[in-house]
Formats: C-alpha cells, structure tokens, sequence
C-alpha cells in the first residue's frame, strides 16, 4: 500500500493485496514497548532452548543472565513471540522447485519452521522451504538459486546479522534453536503447525 505498511501490486487505480500477507499482519501485530535488540532476543531464544552457555556468549554482561530469565518469566514465548522478531529479516521468495532441496542442503543455511516441523510432530512433505542465513550470504543465496522476492513464494529466508550467525546453535540435522523453530512454526500460514506450535510453547 501506499503507507509501504503491507505489499501490494497496483493495477489501473486499484491496490491488490495479497490475501495470505493481510491473514500474517493480523495475527502479527507490531509489538509495544522498547523492542529488544537482534542479540539480546537471540540470547533469550537459546536460553529458552536450553544453552544457557551460548545465550551468555551474546549477552555476556554479568547482569544479562538474570535480566534474560527474568524476560522469560515474565513473557511466556506463546504469548510475546513478536517482541522476539528482531533475532532476523524474513524475506519471502520465489524460485524453481528444483531449488528447494539445493537450498536445504547448503552449509551456510539452518532449517526452521515448516521445514523443521518434526520437532512438534509434524509429517509429510512440506510445499516450501524455511531457513535461517546469515545476511552477508544473501547477494550469493539469490543468485546461485535463481530466488525474487516475492510475497507468495515458496522459499522463506530469516537474515541473521553476521556478527550473530556464529553464535546460533547448529545441531547434526542443521537445524536452529528450538525455541526459534516453534516461533517461527507459530507465524506459519499453516493452522495446525500454529496450533501444535503453540502447545509446545506453553508445555
């Protein structure tokens, strides 16, 4: 739209909206209050997947451990998951299907979301691709695969400051903190990953 709030394409005097990026603004209200920084919102999703070391390594100020438990106390993650956005940029891409597995497989990329959907019991084949990479990586990303932006694509990409990437947990099956993977399964456009998102979030 003209406000640059929401993505739309312009046809004659008319404004077109993308019916799934309207559903996501809703259920994704800007949050209020002071927003946390990309470090500090990481240290938080380790500390809440269970590596108090590497929530330390991002916040290592003798006061941060006590302040991050305290967030968590006060924030259950169900509920305040977007003041936690800041940890990455999500972009939305299109690209030859061929692409996907090429994506996944590549070392500078962590799966999330859909893609890691396993950890909250989710089966079968998912249509598209969700990682996290790290932003200095994104020129090369787009072009090796061929990826445009684009609002109802198949590929999402969550850009992580470069500084940051090293510090992001990286298990055998490449996956990002479990913490992140059920914030991002709860901003999918899948009802029942949202669901079973958020139950593993308040369990």
């Amino acid at each position: 739209m003209a406000s640059g709030r929401l993505p739309a394409t312009k046809r004659g005097r008319s404004w077109w909206l993308d019916e799934r990026v309207v559903q996501r603004h809703v259920r994704q209200p800007t949050p209020s209050g002071r927003p946390l920084s990309p470090s500090m919102a990481w240290a938080i999703i380790l500390l809440a997947s269970g590596d108090e070391a590497g929530a330390k390594r991002l916040a290592p100020r003798e006061r941060y451990p006590s302040r991050m438990r305290a967030w968590l106390e006060g924030h259950p993650l169900g509920e305040h998951a977007s003041k936690l956005r800041p940890r990455a940029a999500i972009e939305d891409l299109a690209g030859h299907r061929s692409e996907l597995g090429r994506l996944l497989a590549r070392p500078d990329v962590l799966v999330t979301g859909a893609s890691a959907g396993d950890v909250v019991g989710l089966a079968g084949k998912v249509p598209g691709v969700e990682v996290y990479a790290p932003a200095g990586h994104r020129a090369a990303i787009l072009s090796e695969h061929a990826l445009t932006p684009a609002s109802d694509g198949l590929i999402r990409i969550r850009w992580v400051r470069d500084e940051l990437w090293p510090h992001l947990h990286q298990d055998r099956d490449r996956r990002t903190p479990r913490a992140a993977v059920l914030l991002d399964l709860l901003e999918s456009d899948d009802p029942r990953a949202r669901r079973e998102s958020a139950r593993a979030l308040a369990s």
